[in-house]
C-alpha cells in the first residue's frame, strides 16, 4: 500500500504522538508498504528525514484551534485548501492517508473521499475546548462518517462517541511500546525510602501538583519529576515551600526539565506515577514503566487504565484526588504488593502494549476499511 502521513500542527514538540506516528511509519515500512510524510510539524519533519522517508514540507496556516486561529482559519480556509489539494496530487495512487491534525480533516478530507482514498484520522491529543467547543465541531461530524477515527484507548473513543461519532466509524488501538531493555532492579534514591518516579509535562492537565501535595505528608518518600512546561515556576514554588517547611538541607522532591537517556531513571524507581487530572489519551510511560517491572499508579483520566485491571496490573485512582493518590502511593509502600502489582503490569504490557501489536493492527484495519 502507498499510505501518506500528515500533520500541521499549531505547536510541534517531541512527545508520545511524535513517537507513536514515526514508530507506526517505520513499522509499515518495515513490512513492505511505501509510506511518505507531508506537514509542517517540525519534529516529524525532522524525525521523517533522518530515518529517510520520502518528505514534504508545506506551511499552510494554524489549524482554528482557538479564538484568533478560527478567525484566520475562516479568512484564509479557501487558499489552504487548494494548497492541501496540490499536495495530494504530488502523490499518485494513495492507497491510505492518515491525517493527524485538523486543519486536512476539515479542508482535505472531501477531497481524499472523493478521489476514493482510503481516510483515517489519528487523534493523539487530549480533548478539550479546542474540539468541544470548536465552531467546526459539526462539520466535522458531518465528515468523520465517511472516514475512520482512529483513537489511541477506550477511554478516547467513549469520549468521541458523546461528542456524537459513528460507534461504527471509530475504533481504538493502544499504542505500542518497544520490547524493554532489561534495567536493573529499582532501588531507593538518597538513601531514603521508595522513590516514585513521574515523567509529565509541566501543566495543569497532568497534575504534577496533586503527586506533590500527595506526598506531602510522606516524609519518608522521596519523589523525583521529569518534564518541562508553562507551570515549571508553580511547581518549583511548590517544591521549595516543602522543603523549607520541613528544614531540610537537600529536596527530598527533586525536579528534573529533561535527561538524555531516560533507562537509568526507570531504574532508580520503585515506583511510577502518572497522575493526571484531565483526560490525557494514554499514558505512554506508564506502559513503559510496566513493560520494566515498575509497579504504576495512574489516575481514571490516563486512557491506559481503560486497559488494566485495578489492584493487579495497576493501581488506578480517581483523578485530582489527593488522598486518593496519597493512599495509591501508602498500599505500595508494602514490598510484596509492590512486587505482585510488578509481575502482572509487566505481563500486562507485553500482552496488550506491544508495538508489533500496535502495528498489525493499524495494517489490518488500513488494508480491511471501506
Amino acid at each position: 500500500m502507498k499510505i501518506l502521513f500528515t500533520r500541521f500542527p499549531l505547536e510541534s514538540t517531541y512527545g508520545g504522538a511524535e513517537v507513536q506516528t514515526l514508530s507506526l511509519m517505520k513499522g509499515l515500512r518495515e513490512r513492505g508498504h511505501a509510506v511518505a510524510f507531508a506537514g509542517s510539524c517540525p519534529t516529524l519533519l525532522r524525525l521523517c528525514r533522518a530515518e529517510n522517508f520520502p518528505v514534504v514540507e508545506l506551511a499552510i496556516g494554524a489549524p482554528p484551534v482557538s479564538k484568533s486561529t478560527v478567525i484566520r482559519f475562516f479568512w484564509r480556509k479557501q487558499k489552504m485548501q487548494r494548497l492541501l489539494e496540490v499536495l495530494l496530487q504530488q502523490f499518485s495512487d494513495l492507497d491510505a492517508l492518515c491525517m493527524l491534525s485538523l486543519s486536512e480533516k476539515i479542508l482535505l478530507t472531501p477531497i481524499a473521499v472523493r478521489k476514493g482514498i482510503k481516510t483515517f484520522w489519528i487523534e493523539h491529543d487530549r480533548v478539550s475546548n479546542w474540539l468541544t467547543k470548536n465552531p467546526w465541531l459539526q462539520n466535522l461530524l458531518r465528515l468523520s462518517n465517511a472516514v475512520t477515527t482512529i483513537v489511541v484507548s477506550e477511554l478516547s473513543r467513549k469520549i468521541y462517541l458523546d461528542l456524537g461519532w459513528n460507534a461504527a466509524r471509530i475504533i481504538a488501538i493502544p499504542n505500542g511500546i518497544k520490547d524493554a531493555l532489561t534495567s536493573p532492579s529499582p532501588s531507593p534514591a538518597d538513601g531514603r525510602g521508595e522513590h516514585i518516579g513521574c515523567i509529565a509535562r509541566l501543566t495543569k492537565d497532568k497534575g504534577v501538583d496533586v503527586l506533590i501535595q500527595a506526598i506531602a505528608d510522606l516524609p519518608e518518600i522521596s519523589l523525583t519529576i521529569v518534564g518541562k512546561g508553562r507551570e515549571e515556576g508553580f511547581i518549583r514554588n511548590l517544591i521549595a515551600e516543602i522543603t523549607v517547611r520541613e528544614h531540610l538541607a537537600e529536596p527530598r522532591i527533586r525536579l528534573i526539565p529533561t535527561l538524555p537517556d531516560l533507562h537509568p531513571f526507570y531504574a532508580s524507581m520503585d515506583v511510577l506515577v502518572l497522575p493526571s487530572r484531565e483526560h490525557d489519551p494514554f499514558g505512554l510511560v506508564a506502559a513503559e514503566a510496566m513493560s520494566k517491572g515498575i509497579p504504576t499508579i495512574v489516575t481514571d483520566a490516563c486512557g491506559i487504565a481503560s486497559y488494566l485491571e485495578n489492584g493487579k496490573e495497576a493501581i488506578i485512582v480517581k483523578a485530582d484526588d489527593v488522598r486518593a493518590l496519597q493512599g495509591a502511593i501508602e498500599t505500595l509502600r508494602d514490598p510484596v504488593k509492590r512486587q505482585e502489582i510488578a509481575t502482572f503490569g509487566k505481563r500486562a504490557a507485553e500482552a496488550k502494549f506491544s508495538l508489533e501489536k500496535m502495528i498489525q493492527s493499524y495494517e489490518t484495519i488500513f488494508q480491511e476499511s471501506r
